[in-house]
């Protein structure tokens, strides 16, 4: 009984503390538009307080989850808790626009201690056969921060200011804190093999590529740019590079080869660029154009991953029994139909306009995310599967990232920072600002046909390998080897075979062959043995007559 409540005490205690990252990927999307105009900054600026969280999200957490293998789990995940809980106080006390995203930067290095190992510590504190329904659970707490961020945010900063939202993390934070210290046991340190040339190329490749898409949104094609884009392009060469030559890489390339898991992954990429393009520019709509107050922005937002959280498991069982790739396509084709409808919003839109079009948005992610991940987890063999895993959530978290520079490049091309700094657009500004949304919606849509076209990738192949493996894995027809070892014990146990060996080993021709092979020369002619009998006969009856 201790033992199970234990299990049961760690899982709670990590998903208390886990639930923050993805609250703090979402949460700040509603108070953007506020943000801006409290440090009268500009949109371009105030994207890297959400960037720049993302950046290093992504940037660490590959490398943080080997680390946790050197110092333990648990150790790695309470020294983030620490941190997150840090960077949070300072996000809300921040200065200056400066200042909040270097805080939030380091919040981004604190969720990467934190991701990397949530999940191993989980699957070592349950047994084998329970290892499903905790990860479940686990997914669920994941899907409810995205889901609460934009509501808890809204709210919060509409009755306490902005600088608030940051505090939601520390009651939060200290009792995950105070429960983990309880529960969690550390482990001894063992060696491990850092890749760490791979994760320093990574990062900077990625940060120099942020970088220059954030200086095309304001058209500042100036020295630095040419340097990044200079830096970025020699990065990813060399992390190419390296990756391939590295005894232990970071990211193993050949894992790609597989054309069915690159498809789905590239798919996710797509996916995640499509919805963040959404969590980007919807605060903005709502409540520059369509005059919402922030609370009420938040529950709005809401709309999309509360569909998901609820279609995501009905999503995820169909794929059992239909396959991942038919509901793929369907999810793609629904996601492509209501990014569409969205270039149909106007500044004299309402908001029950933009809440039925969010929840199609919902049901199409829903329905492709799960089997989507399904059909990523499922074609690479058991050895892989944790790096299958990273890598599935590194284009989740790279597809987040892009999104938002992507979503800001468009909106630029059709509206001026100066006009996005006024608390409310009218009139032309609200129409070249929904123009602007319009190409997102647009990209929207032609990404998500893009991935009903990647879906059926490698499906022939696909069914040939599932062939092999219901042959491999039948009762009916069983492996090779294993006829060999079960043909063996029968003809073993069989009384013919005992007998004749019985008889072999008493028979004289057998001695006779035995005594010949170890000395030759006892070999005679047929006559000279004869003879020698006749002898000993003769011998025998001179004796017997001798009496």
């Amino acid at each position: 009984m201790n033992v199970l409540e234990k299990k049961w005490r760690i899982l709670f205690a990590i998903a208390i503390g886990t639930i923050m990252v993805p609250i703090n990927a979402s949460i700040v999307n509603v108070s953007l538009p506020t943000i801006t105009a409290f440090f009268s900054t500009t949109i371009a600026s105030s994207e890297w307080v959400i960037t720049a969280y993302l950046i290093n999200l992504l940037g660490f957490v590959l490398l943080f989850g080997r680390l946790g293998d050197f110092y333990g789990h648990e150790r790695v995940y309470m020294a983030g808790l620490i941190s997150f809980l840090a960077t949070s106080i300072l996000c809300s006390l921040s200065p200056s626009i400066t200042y909040l995203i270097i805080f939030r930067s380091l919040q981004g290095i604190a969720a990467a201690l934190m991701i990397s190992v949530s999940l191993g510590i989980v699957k070592s504190a349950f047994p084998h056969s329970q290892t499903g329904k905790a990860l479940g659970i686990y997914a669920v707490a994941i899907s409810a921060g995205l889901a609460i961020g934009p509501a808890i945010g809204g709210l919060i900063q509409t009755f306490f200011g902005w600088q608030t939202i940051f505090l939601v993390n520390i009651p939060m934070g200290i009792t995950s804190f105070l429960l983990c210290y309880k529960v969690l046991t550390r482990d001894e340190t063992k060696p491990v093999k850092l890749d760490v040339p791979g994760a320093i190329l990574q990062y900077f490749c990625l940060f120099s590529v942020v970088y220059l898409l954030n200086d095309i949104q304001t058209s500042k094609l100036d020295n630095l740019t040419i340097i990044m884009a200079v830096v970025a392009v020699t990065t990813l060469m060399l992390f190419i590079w390296n990756e391939k030559r590295a005894d232990d890489p970071l990211l193993d390339l050949e894992i790609f080869k597989n054309k069915t898991f690159s498809a789905f992954n590239l798919s996710l990429y797509f996916n995640y660029i499509c919805m963040y393009m959404i969590l980007f520019i919807m605060p903005f709509y709502l409540q520059k154009v369509l005059l919402c107050n922030p609370a009420l922005t938040g529950v709005v937002l809401t709309v999309n991953p509360v569909v998901m959280m609820i279609l995501a498991p009905v999503s995820g069982t169909l794929a059992d029994r239909l396959g991942s790739r038919p509901l793929a396509i369907m999810g793609a084709l629904i996601s492509a139909l209501a990014f569409y409808s969205m270039t149909s919003l106007t500044m004299f839109s309402n908001v029950f306009d933009v809440v039925w079009r969010l929840a199609l948005l919902g049901i199409g992610a829903a329905i492709f995310q799960a089997p989507n991940n399904r059909a990523i987890m499922t074609v690479i063999p058991d050895k892989k599967k944790g790096l299958a895993s990273s890598i599935l959530v590194t284009m989740r978290n790279l597809g987040m990232v892009f999104g938002v520079s992507i979503a800001g490049i468009l909106l630029y091309t059709t509206i001026s920072p100066d006009a996005l700094q006024q608390n409310q657009l009218y009139d032309l500004a609200a129409y070249n600002f929904t123009s602007g949304m319009h190409l997102i919606m647009m990209l929207g849509a032609f990404l998500s046909i893009i991935i009903l076209i990647l879906s059926p990738v490698g499906i022939y192949r696909k069914k040939i390998t599932e062939t092999k493996e219901i042959i491999q894995e039948s009762d009916i027809i069983p492996a090779p080897q294993d006829i060999l070892e079960e043909s063996s014990e029968i003809i073993n146990e069989l009384e013919l075979v005992k007998h004749s060996k019985e008889l072999l080993e008493d028979s004289e021709l057998l001695r006779y062959s035995k005594e010949i092979i170890e000395d030759p020369s006892i070999l005679k002619r047929p006559k000279d043995i004869l003879k020698e009998k006749i002898e000993e006969l003769n011998l025998e009856i001179s004796k017997k007559n001798g009496k």
